[in-house]
């Protein structure tokens, strides 16, 4: 009567170690060397091997090896702001009869102070003046972002042909030389090294769009700006006004101010992911479906 009561007795210690998610250990095919123990999650977080044993091997699990982000994060564009024109073009005839044009121009960046011209345009070798628009200036671009972060699990894995499970470890067996497992098996591939060689593209941003700018640019008869000779004209982005003048004053300088200003706004274009990421010294271990979680 000894015999079957000792075997009742290891029936019931199986199902206890099972309602503990033990599952024993299935004896490994001839070429997948001995059971292992392994951990995955943080790096910060991982256990050390039992016995103070040093790990046979470390590395990462990329959650998505094959389907990593394309793109960077978002770019951006500032405002494109409101520039003053710098030029007016001085004509021999009235607006209707158009004739010899003679440009000045306050120059580049010019702020609209008084800006005296070189040479003064004589009463009579002007009827007429063409004003230049304000314009909105590029936008600038939000600086090259970085490329997504690359989802990653650390694994350490322990040697061991123990039946206690070190805690926070699952058992496993080495995959076959093909890099296969046996069926029943669930197959984990991690590398040693996962080298990021990637980098984003830098932001840019469209031509700029919308906005309301309106300069008020004035003629002046000497070259402090104090005697203005023209009625004052708004001119809106895109429009080239002409306006006749007379007057027995020279036409000596120029000033501008921006009446109304709303900055326009500019299209980001989107960073596109360059390079790849490389994977070095893989290795592949196959553990028990049955006892498989993710770890957080």
């Amino acid at each position: 009567m000894r015999r079957p009561m000792l075997l009742l007795v290891s029936a019931t210690a199986l199902l206890a170690c099972q309602d503990e998610w033990y599952v024993p250990l299935l004896p490994p095919p001839a070429d997948s060397g001995p059971v292992l123990w392994m951990w995955v999650g943080p790096e910060d977080d991982a256990p050390p091997c039992i016995d103070g044993q040093p790990p046979k091997w470390e590395g990462w699990m990329a959650e998505a090896p094959e389907g990593l982000p394309d793109t960077c994060q978002a770019c951006e564009c500032g405002p494109a702001a409101c520039e003053l024109p710098s030029r007016v073009m001085a004509n021999a005839m009235t607006c209707a009869g158009g004739g010899t044009s003679i440009a000045l121009d306050a120059g580049a960046g010019w702020d609209g102070t008084c800006a005296a011209l070189p040479s003064p345009v004589q009463p009579d070798d002007f009827a007429s003046v063409v004003y230049e628009p304000p314009t909105l200036s590029p936008c600038t671009p939000s600086a090259t972002p970085e490329p997504p972060p690359v989802p990653a699990r650390f694994v350490r894995v322990c040697a061991g042909n123990t039946a206690q499970a070190p805690p926070g470890f699952i058992p496993c067996m080495q995959a076959s030389s093909e890099g296969t497992c046996r069926r029943g098996l669930t197959r984990h591939e991690f590398f040693e090294q996962l080298i990021d060689n990637r980098a984003c593209a830098p932001c840019e941003c469209g031509p700029p769009a919308g906005g309301r700018c309106v300069a008020d640019v004035g003629l002046y008869g000497d070259s402090a700006c104090s005697d203005r000779m023209d009625a004052g004209l708004a001119v809106g982005l895109g429009e080239m006004p002409c306006a006749d003048v007379t007057s027995p004053l020279p036409l000596s300088a120029i000033r501008a101010t921006l009446a109304e200003e709303e900055p326009g706004a500019c299209s980001p274009s989107v960073a596109a992911v360059l390079g790849t990421l490389e994977r070095r010294e893989p290795h592949v271990v196959c553990s028990y479906s049955e006892i498989w979680w993710d770890t957080p």
